[in-house]
Order: C-alpha cells, then structure tokens, then sequence
C-alpha cells in the first residue's frame, strides 16, 4: 500500500514524527524571536511597512514564508529517513532491516520527477543536486562493503 505521495505507511510514520519535531523546535525559536530566517523588515509591525502594503498583504506573506519552511521541513524529513535507513540497514541480517534498506534504496535510485516526494525533486527543493547525493550514497556503500569483505577474498 502506498498512501501519501508513495511513502509507506512505516516510512510515512517515521517521516512525521521527524517533521513534528523540527516544527516544535522552529515554533520555539520564532517564539523566543531567535528565528534565523527572519529578517529584520519581518519583526517590524506593519506601521513601518511602505504605505503601498496593506496589513493584510504583510501577514500573508509571513504567513507564506512559514509555509514553505514547513514544506521543506517536511522535504528533509523524508531524505534524512531515507538516507538513515540506506546507511543503518545496508548490510542488516535481519529481513525488517533488509526490507527498509531496499525500500530507501529503490526511492534513492528512481530517476523519476512525477511524484512530489520523489528523491530528485526532494532533492531539488533543498537545493541539492540528486544526482551529486546519489553518487555519494553509492560511492558510501561501495567502500562499505568493502571494508566488511575479509582480505584476500574476490
């Protein structure tokens, strides 16, 4: 079953709980007014903004900015989960472990753009290159295995 954009329901789940907690740790530093994506033209009220600016437009604006922190907040969520379970399972004996790395590796490898939480346009979102990732990832997984090769074996 793939509900949400192609994610699994685990996946699905584990990505959330992440995404939870990054958006508990921004609301605490907008809060205490230690956002570092805010400048100071956002803390001003709208008394000071220029007179062509009705409130309305100003705290839409804000509001739109937050959105797409949200967005992309939730972006990283599915790569770090992604990444993580490539790197933690990869050579995992068990078949849960064996299950999720070929999960991650399947969604890292698909060179597909249509879906919007594919890895290429997460990637893209964050503004990393996907495929500078993908080749670092398989790059990490080649040294890994062999590392765990004994010496002298083929």
């Amino acid at each position: 079953m793939q509900p949400i954009a192609g994610l699994g329901l685990r996946r699905l789940g584990r990505v959330l709980g992440r995404f939870a907690a990054a958006r508990a740790v921004l609301a605490a530093k907008t809060a205490f007014g230690r956002s570092e994506e805010s400048t100071p033209d956002e803390r001003l009220p709208a008394v000071f903004q220029p007179e062509g600016l009705l409130p309305v437009q100003y705290y839409e604006t804000l509001r739109r900015k937050h959105e797409l922190r949200s967005e992309k907040l939730l972006m990283f969520a599915v790569l770090e989960d992604a990444v993580q379970d490539y790197m933690k399972y990869l050579s995992s004996p068990a078949k849960k472990g064996q299950q999720r790395f070929r999960e991650a590796e399947d969604w890292i490898n698909t060179q597909n753009k249509l879906g919007l939480f594919s890895f290429n346009n997460v990637c893209e979102a964050l503004d990393i290159d996907p495929e500078y990732m993908r080749r670092g990832l398989h790059q990490w997984k080649k040294a890994h295995l062999e590392a765990r090769q004994p010496a002298g074996s083929p």
